[in-house]
């Protein structure tokens, strides 16, 4: 073959760019390569520093410059599905994250930790078939990490294979020996299967396993309850409560049990007697003494029985916040205010850093009536804690009901800033004071507040300015019922735009609102204010018949539906509309005056 002096040296020359060529893009891979590892590098140094931000932000770049390398992937995957940062906690990026993962997983299986870390957050984003082939395969790779098993249990039964989910604890126990948390998990599945009487065979081997541990005891006497075999539980319990005399908990599970059985003598003498138990520390007899005095008023029962046996854990611990705590909240339960503004005092005075204690406080004096030193206690907590919204929610509250409108549109108005610091508490809201990143709870927050401004307003007499924040209440939530109703009912009785009422009026009563008496009683009486007195009467109707004899019935819903029964000519029924009126005010001179013209 007779190639030509120019074919041959193109040809060579091709071959050399070819191999320059690709000499290039190695290198330029190599560089690639890496410049991810040092961002991926200084990533683990961030991360080890606590510096969480930085360690994200090196770990994304690795991977944005390298995506083939695992480790980064891992790493960033890892930071972005705890900040949610980039995933905003969509279900689509954080399957995406799970994505990014894999590489890792399936290059070093044998990185325990991080596989299992892997495995479980595929579990929790239902990719259960992914999680299960992983925990598989590790349980296979490093059968000594017998934890493995617990994690596949959990895997199968949540992929409905309960009989591959037993057979996993039933390996982990072979090899770790019984427990009664294993018992407990092997039990749960069971009962999810209703084989209720293997499960009794499996708490009777952990019983037989030691008969003398008084838990083993309890437990099986608990699974007796779903039989309804009531002599076997009480049996049970009370084998324990034998083997040791002392055992609180013995104590509590037999009380339990009397109290379903209605046998109260019992159920206090055994409450009683876990009180005095000494392996009872605080915290478990306060939780009991709650939960059986919250039973005593729920069931209205005679509170004696209560105050004897608060006495006993009072008499152990007779300067514990907690406990004095829980007597402030019995006392208010019992209607006692005085007493549990005592207590809680006390306990403010023990623990003066506590924000719950202090609200407590301002609640059981505006329960009082007592609004003036809710506020003044107010003042004084903030002396010592950072008033949160909840405490300025109850000061404003305070202010409010005892009509200091001035102070409670303040304390509105800070709450209001909380939430959206260039937000004016008056005046005209613009679309730019809202946060970009305001949540949905917090526009409706937002919009709540400024109704309660309206309201305060309006009450002060500052129509207008009230007006403005039931505006700006809509803006932020335009169906807000109770600024929609507010607003209504105000601007008609202020001569303002009937149709405009009525349009609000009407958004109030859609959903789950359609029958709320008091939206049925505004829209009733704009109909009344635009003439159409049939119309009114019909609303009316439904606003009394949705409240009669209730705590939401009120003179005015009768007084209006007397005015509207008037307007329809109906003269009898509106004397007796009024007449019902009259019964539930102690303003009488109106509507007495109304009946006698009408009679």
């Amino acid at each position: 073959m007779v190639i030509s002096l120019v074919v041959f040296t193109t040809i060579c020359v091709s071959e050399a760019s070819g191999r320059d060529g690709k000499a290039l893009q190695e290198r330029a891979e190599r560089q690639k390569r890496e410049k991810a590892r040092y961002y991926y590098l200084e990533g683990l140094r961030h991360q080890v520093e606590g510096r969480h931000a930085e360690a994200y932000e090196n770990f994304k770049h690795a991977h944005l410059i390298s995506p083939d390398h695992p480790e980064s992937a891992y790493s960033y995957a890892q930071l972005r599905l705890v900040n949610g940062v980039d995933t905003m906690g969509s279900r689509a990026e954080l399957a995406r994250s799970l994505m990014l993962m894999r590489p890792y997983v399936d290059s070093y299986p044998e990185d325990y930790d991080e596989v299992i870390y892997y495995a479980y957050v595929a579990s929790r984003l239902d990719s259960l078939q992914e999680a299960i082939r992983v925990y598989e395969r590790t349980d296979s790779l490093l059968p000594q990490r017998t934890a493995t098993l617990l994690h596949l249990s959990d895997a199968y039964f949540a992929a409905r294979d309960d009989e591959k989910a037993l057979a996993a604890l039933d390996r982990y126990e072979k090899i770790e020996g019984k427990s009664p948390n294993l018992t407990l998990k092997k039990i749960s599945y069971m009962i999810s299967r209703a084989d209720t009487a293997a499960a009794l065979r499996e708490v009777s081997s952990l019983v037989e396993s030691n008969p003398r541990e008084p838990a083993y005891l309890i437990l099986k006497g608990n699974l007796y309850t779903l039989t309804e075999n009531k002599d076997s539980v009480e049996a049970y319990f009370k084998k324990a409560e034998e083997i040791a005399p002392g055992y609180g908990a013995a104590k509590v599970a037999l009380a339990d049990f009397y109290r379903q059985e209605g046998d109260s003598a019992a159920y206090d003498t055994k409450t009683y007697e876990a009180l005095l138990a000494e392996d009872f520390g605080l915290e478990e007899k306060t939780a009991l003494l709650s939960e059986y005095l919250q039973k005593l008023i729920y069931d209205k029962s005679s509170t004696k029985r209560g105050d004897y046996l608060f006495s006993v854990l009072e008499t152990q611990y007779p300067f514990e916040p907690e406990v004095l705590d829980l007597a402030a909240r019995y006392s208010a339960a019992k209607g006692d205010f005085a007493k549990a503004i005592e207590k809680i005092g006390y306990a403010i005075d023990l623990d003066l850093d506590n924000d719950v204690y202090w609200g407590q406080k301002m609640s059981y004096l505006i329960s009082d009536d007592r609004w003036k030193e809710a506020i003044k206690t107010y003042d004084e907590a903030v002396k010592h804690v950072d008033p949160g919204m909840g405490l300025r929610m109850l000061c404003a509250s305070a202010a409010q009901i005892g009509e200091d409108y001035d102070l409670a549109i303040k304390m509105y108005g800070e709450l209001i800033n909380q939430l959206a610091p260039s937000a004016k508490p008056t005046g005209k809201l613009e679309l730019a004071d809202i946060p970009k990143q305001i949540s949905l709870d917090g526009l409706e927050q937002l919009s709540n507040l400024y109704t309660t401004i309206g309201d305060c307003s309006y009450n002060a007499g500052k129509t207008e300015q009230a007006f403005g924040s039931y505006e700006n209440a809509l803006l932020l939530d335009p169906e807000n019922a109770l600024a929609l109703n507010n607003y209504a009912y105000f601007m008609v009785e202020n001569g303002g735009d009937v149709d405009k009422a009525a349009e609000l009026s009407s958004r109030s009563l859609i959903g789950e609102n359609e029958d709320n008496p008091t939206f049925l009683d505004t829209y009733a009486w704009i109909l009344y204010k635009q003439g159409k007195y049939e119309e009114a009467a019909e609303y009316q109707k439904r606003a009394i018949e949705n409240c009669e004899g209730t705590a939401s019935e009120s003179s005015e819903l009768w007084d209006h539906y007397g005015d509207i029964l008037l307007a329809t000519g109906d003269r009898k029924g509106a004397v007796e509309a009024w007449k019902k009126a009259l019964e539930l005010t102690e303003d009488k001179k109106a509507l007495t005056k109304k009946i006698n013209e009408n009679k």
